[in-house]
């Protein structure tokens, strides 16, 4: 019930809920109901309290909701085709954020992405500064979609994202061509032509799901050969 209130605006973000004995009378229930529906409320993000005071209404933090989606994402990683899973996920949402990216881009953007390319491009020869790099690229892309969704999904699979790129530049001439792509990239979004966007972002991450295994390669034991019986 009182997570209907908070969501219906009976309590806003700020307000402090009634005190244990009111809601105890409200909703005639125990004490230790109430202490227990108020510490859901509290793991979920929507309340907070402190000793001494009542509980005040928070809203879904946005550091809470980011920690339980990285949490999550790295459950699912590290189950049988999670990282295949993954990678369709993030075409689906990079070639997505590019297309609204050359919708929405500004002049002042275009200007910070060509300086993210540039440091991409100084970058190359380097493994761990172009990573760095690429990651600080596709994140500037994503920021000017200004969507805190599609903040939390950059954040909550950065580990595994730059996992990724460790892995793909160990292949020879891996960063020349990443370079490239992020130069055909930059120049539809620079042209603010959406279709063309959203294609080179997909043809990027293809090539990348291309050269990256999509699932582990487990060793197996060799058994020892048997001769079969006659």
């Amino acid at each position: 019930m009182l997570a209907t209130d908070i969501r219906e605006g009976v309590y806003t973000v700020g307000d402090a809920l009634p005190s244990e004995r009111d809601l105890m009378d409200e909703f005639g229930v125990s004490r230790l109901t109430v202490r227990e529906a108020t510490a859901a409320l509290e793991s979920k993000g929507l309340i907070e309290t402190r000793p001494g005071t009542r509980a005040r209404v928070c809203g879904p933090r946005p550091d809470f909701l980011l920690g339980m989606l990285s949490e999550a994402a790295a459950f699912h990683l590290g189950e049988p085709g999670g990282l295949r899973s993954f990678m369709e996920i993030r075409g689906i949402v990079e070639t997505g954020v590019a297309r609204i990216a050359a919708e929405r881009i500004t002049d002042d953007q275009i200007e910070g992405l060509r300086s993210e390319l540039g440091r991409n491009r100084e970058a190359v020869g380097d493994m761990a500064e172009f990573g760095r790099t690429d990651v600080e690229f596709h994140s500037a892309i994503a920021r000017i979609v200004q969507n805190p969704i599609v903040d939390g999904f950059f954040i909550a699979v950065d580990e595994w994202l730059r996992e990724v790129r460790r892995t793909s530049l160990l292949n020879d001439g891996q960063m020349e061509t990443a370079y490239a792509a992020h130069m055909r990239i930059f120049a539809a979004l620079e042209s603010r032509d959406p279709d063309r966007a959203a294609a080179e972002m997909r043809e990027h991450l293809g090539q990348l799901s291309r050269i990256y295994p999509p699932t582990p390669v487990e060793p197996t034991a060799v058994e020892p050969s048997r001769k079969e019986a006659p």
